[in-house]
């Protein structure tokens, strides 16, 4: 398995790319990282509540749940779409195969980000010391 690229992205692939459909993954990625970095904050923050906070956990449990679930399939929604419709309307086809890389890339990053999330979210519930 290829875990560095030897060779840089050619000049073929990036040309155009913020006049086609660019601007979109742009918006996508910018919302994206906002939300994954709102939910790390999230998590971290009721991590650290107290037994005295138990009453407003319920609440939160529905609040973990829903980000959770989003964040389980929005990503791989957006993977599928760019793939399917953005990158076979917009797409060059020599630039196919970088393109799946970084599409494999994206995808190990949103497996680690959705473990930490349940992690961070359901950890007391998983080890029973809530």
């Amino acid at each position: 398995m290829l875990f560095l690229q030897t060779e840089s992205v050619s000049d073929v692939c990036m040309t155009g790319t913020f006049h086609s459909y660019g601007w979109i993954a742009l918006a996508v990625t910018v919302v994206g990282l906002l939300g994954a970095i709102y939910s790390l904050a999230a998590g971290f923050r009721w991590l650290r509540e107290t037994a005295e906070e138990k009453e407003r956990r319920s609440k939160r449990y529905a609040a973990k749940s829903w980000l959770l679930g989003l964040w389980v399939l929005v990503p791989p929604a957006w993977l599928y779409v760019e793939s399917v419709f953005l990158f076979r309307h917009f797409g060059k086809a020599e630039c196919f195969g970088q393109f799946r890389y970084a599409q494999e890339l994206v995808s190990r990053g949103w497996i680690v980000l959705v473990a930490v999330l349940g992690f961070l979210y359901f950890g007391r519930e998983i080890a029973n010391r809530d």
